[in-house]
């Protein structure tokens, strides 16, 4: 199987497990639970501005785990990545899939993806009516239903025009088997590793 991408993607989860980041192409952040925009224990800068800051000078993505958040700080958020022309190299992830619901219905051009959790039967269809390009998910359960000729959640994705990232993708054979079936991107503590499964 192959990726909608040009070959899969990395990206680095910054915080506690974290192995290196050399070589993503992208980090994996997160919001605090309160919505402060706080990152400092995760990767080293004050606030989400100072992240995007530090980032536009390049060309790596940003992967944003937001929690439940409200109209003022939904704007917050957008000013920031606006301010810094980082808005089109974000994908604000979520399980808070009404707070997405509402950041899509204020900035249409935002790229979004929901968090597939065990009651969404169907994530890849659920995403593609949100109007999300990727959906988030364990690597176990992506993997659960491969084979040697693939995955038919990746198929389904795929055949939706949604891409698929995987989460927990941080040792070798988790890493091969995602590119075999055909896996998007891979979030990972170890991007050296990945990456070098990935080229």
């Amino acid at each position: 199987m192959k990726s909608l991408f040009d070959r899969t993607r990395v990206y680095a989860v910054a915080g506690e497990g974290s192995v290196s980041a050399e070589g993503a192409d992208g980090i994996v952040v997160s919001l605090a639970e309160n919505g402060s925009l706080s990152l400092k224990e995760d990767c080293g800068y004050d606030d989400f501005d100072a992240l995007c800051r530090a980032n536009a000078q390049t060309d790596a993505e940003i992967l944003l785990y937001i929690p439940t958040l409200d109209e003022e700080q939904r704007k917050l958020l957008a000013h920031c990545a606006i301010r810094n022309a980082m808005w089109n190299r974000i994908l604000f992830v979520s399980a808070a899939h009404k707070t997405l619901d509402a950041l899509k219905a204020e900035y249409p051009e935002a790229r979004i993806s929901p968090v597939c959790d065990d009651n969404m039967v169907r994530p890849w269809i659920y995403a593609a009516y949100m109007g999300a390009p990727a959906y988030l998910m364990e690597a176990k359960e992506i993997l659960l239903d491969a084979d040697a000729w693939g995955s038919p959640t990746v198929d389904r994705a795929h055949n939706a025009n949604v891409c698929i990232f995987a989460i927990g993708a941080d040792d070798e054979d988790t890493v091969k088997a995602l590119v075999r079936v055909g896996c998007d991107a891979v979030l990972t503590h170890d991007a050296v590793m990945a990456r070098g499964l990935v080229w």
